[in-house]
C-alpha cells in the first residue's frame, strides 16, 4: 500500500472457546424446556379448542351434542401427550391408538363407517418458532 497502512491482529481464542463450548453442548436442559414448553403449547390448544395453525378446532358430534369441547372430554388424550430427548433433539408425541386419526382424520370404525375431521393440536407454528429460537438464543448466551 502507498502511503499509511493500519494492520490489525486479533487473539481469536476465546471464540474459538465459545465455538468449542456450543459444538461439544447437549442443550438439555433447553431441549427440556422446549419439549414442557410445548406440551403447553398443546394442552391452550385443546382448552382453547385451536389447532397448530391457530385456526378453531371443528366441534366433533358428541361435544356439539353434550354442550363440551372436543377431545376433552375424558382428557385422556390431552393428558398422553409427552417427549423425550434424543439425540440433538427431541421428540413429543401420544401413544394413544386414537391419536392420530384424530391428528390425522380419517374414517374409522366398523367398515370405516364414521368420518373424523383432522385436528392436529401437534405442530409448531411461527410463534412457537420465535418462542423456541429465543429460548436457544438465551442457552447459547448463557454459555
Amino acid at each position: 500500500m502507498n502511503g499509511v497502512s493500519v494492520q490489525w491482529a486479533f487473539d481469536d481464542s476465546s471464540i474459538r472457546r465459545h465455538l468449542a463450548a456450543i459444538a461439544g453442548a447437549t442443550f438439555d436442559r433447553v431441549r427440556q424446556d422446549i419439549g414442557e414448553y410445548m406440551l403447553g403449547q398443546i394442552q391452550d390448544r385443546f382448552d382453547y379448542q385451536q389447532l397448530w395453525d391457530g385456526s378453531a378446532m371443528p366441534q366433533s358430534r358428541a361435544a356439539t351434542a353434550r354442550g363440551g369441547k372436543t377431545l376433552i372430554d375424558t382428557t385422556r388424550l390431552y393428558k398422553s401427550y409427552v417427549y423425550r430427548l434424543v439425540s440433538g433433539g427431541l421428540e413429543i408425541g401420544s401413544n394413544v391408538v386414537y391419536a392420530r386419526i384424530q391428528h390425522e382424520g380419517g374414517d374409522a370404525g366398523r367398515g370405516h363407517s364414521v368420518h373424523i375431521d383432522a385436528r392436529p393440536v401437534l405442530g409448531v407454528n411461527e410463534r412457537d418458532a420465535d418462542v423456541i429460537g429465543d429460548m436457544l438464543l438465551d442457552a447459547v448466551r448463557m454459555m
